[in-house]
C-alpha cells in the first residue's frame, strides 16, 4: 500500500498532540481481581452535554464496575468541566480530559461541513494510552449504552487491533465499493473495541495519517473510512448488538449500544422508546434537561417534521400526522424562501 503523505520520528510525540491533561480521580476500589472500564469519546465543546447522557447511560447499566472515562476534545469550558466533575463525585468514576493540540490533524479532510476534525481524535488515542491501559472501548457522544459491558470487555479479538460492528449490507456494499477495498467489508466506527498494545504493534496511528492528504473525493466519510482502509476487514467484527446504529431501528431485543447514526437525533425529538431512554439518561446528568418532544422549529429543520409526521401516522395518531406535514410545509417554505 503506498501512502501519500511520511512523518519524521518525532512526529507523533504526546507532547506535539497534548496541550493540556486534567484529572478528576474520584474512583472507589470496588473489587480487588477487575480492572476498572476504560471509556474513550472524543467530543467538541458544543457537544459535551450530549456526551453526559452516553456517560450517565455507562454509570447506570454497570454499577459494580470502576469506570475510567478519558475524555479527547479540541478545547472545553470551565461550565463543562464542572458539570464533568460532579459526575465524576456522584458516581465514584474517574475522568480525565486530554485537551488535543489540532494543529497534527489539520491535513485530514473535511466531508461533512456539520463535522469537526475532533473525530479524528480517536485515531490518535492509543497513542496516549499506550503504556497505562490494555484495551478500551471507544463510543460516539451520540450513543448510550443500556446492557452491561461485561462480556465485551472480556472478549477474546484473537489477536486483531479492533472490533467494530460490520454496516448494514447495502452500506457495505457501496462504501466498501466506493474505497475498492479488498475485504469487501466496511464497518461502522462509532463504537470499538480497542486492543492498545497491538494497535500500536500494526502502527494503525500511523497508517490513518498516512492519508492526511489523500483527496477528500476518494472518501465519503471521514474517520470511519481512514480507519476502514486501513484495516481493510482484518479488524474483528464484534456481534451486531454491541452497535445498533440508525437509533435502535434494527434492536433485536439485545442491544448493548444504540447508536444514533442518522441525522435525527434523540434530543431534537422523541419517537421511539430509545429516544425516551436518551432523554432519561439526559435528566440524570448535571446539565439542563432536554424537554421539547417537537423538532425545533426553525425552517432548516422541515425535514425533521415530515418524518415526525410519518411516525404518528404509524402509530395511529391521525391528528399528529397533520400536525407534523404541516409544520414540515410551511418550514420547508420559509427554507425555500430564505425567511
Amino acid at each position: 500500500m503506498n501512502f501519500m503523505k511520511t512523518f519524521n520520528k518525532d512526529f507523533f510525540n504526546l507532547e506535539n498532540f497534548i496541550i493540556k491533561k486534567e484529572c478528576f480521580l474520584c474512583r472507589k476500589k470496588k473489587d480487588k481481581e477487575t480492572d476498572p472500564y476504560h471509556i474513550c469519546y472524543n467530543v467538541n465543546d458544543p457537544y459535551i452535554h450530549i456526551m453526559g447522557a452516553s456517560m450517565i447511560s455507562v454509570l447506570e447499566n454497570n454499577p459494580e464496575r470502576e469506570i475510567v472515562f478519558h475524555i479527547f476534545t479540541d478545547g472545553y469550558s470551565n461550565h463543562n468541566k464542572e458539570k464533568l466533575i460532579m459526575i465524576a463525585e456522584r458516581y465514584h468514576c474517574d475522568c480525565i480530559l486530554y485537551h488535543l493540540n489540532m494543529k497534527p490533524f489539520e491535513d485530514f479532510h473535511i466531508k461533512v461541513a456539520r463535522f469537526s476534525r475532533i473525530t479524528y481524535g480517536r485515531i490518535y488515542m492509543p497513542k496516549v494510552l499506550l503504556g497505562e491501559v490494555h484495551r478500551f472501548i471507544y463510543i460516539d457522544a451520540d450513543a448510550i449504552c443500556i446492557r452491561p459491558l461485561d462480556i465485551l470487555w472480556n472478549l477474546n479479538l484473537e489477536g486483531k487491533a479492533m472490533g467494530a460492528v460490520l454496516e448494514a449490507p447495502d452500506a457495505v456494499a457501496y462504501r466498501a465499493g466506493y474505497l475498492k477495498l479488498k475485504s469487501g467489508r466496511y464497518f461502522n466506527d462509532g463504537i470499538m473495541l480497542v486492543d492498545v498494545d497491538e494497535w500500536e504493534k500494526q502502527n494503525i496511528t500511523e497508517k490513518c495519517f498516512a492519508y492526511q492528504e489523500e483527496p477528500k473525493e476518494r472518501f465519503l466519510g471521514q474517520s470511519q473510512d481512514v480507519l476502514n482502509l486501513v484495516f481493510d476487514g482484518k479488524n474483528y467484527f464484534l456481534p451486531a448488538q454491541y452497535n445498533v446504529y440508525g437509533g435502535g431501528c434494527r434492536d433485536n431485543n439485545d442491544s448493548i449500544f444504540i447508536h444514533w447514526t442518522g441525522r435525527r437525533k434523540p434530543w431534537q425529538m422523541v419517537l421511539t422508546k430509545f429516544d425516551q431512554k436518551w432523554r432519561e439518561y439526559n435528566a440524570q446528568s448535571p446539565w439542563d434537561t432536554i424537554t421539547n418532544i417537537l423538532p425545533v422549529k426553525k425552517p432548516e429543520n422541515y425535514h425533521d417534521f415530515q418524518q415526525w409526521g410519518r411516525y404518528q401516522k404509524e402509530q395511529g395518531n391521525f391528528y399528529g400526522y397533520l400536525k407534523g406535514i404541516f409544520w414540515y410545509a410551511w418550514l420547508r417554505t420559509r427554507y425555500k424562501l430564505g425567511i
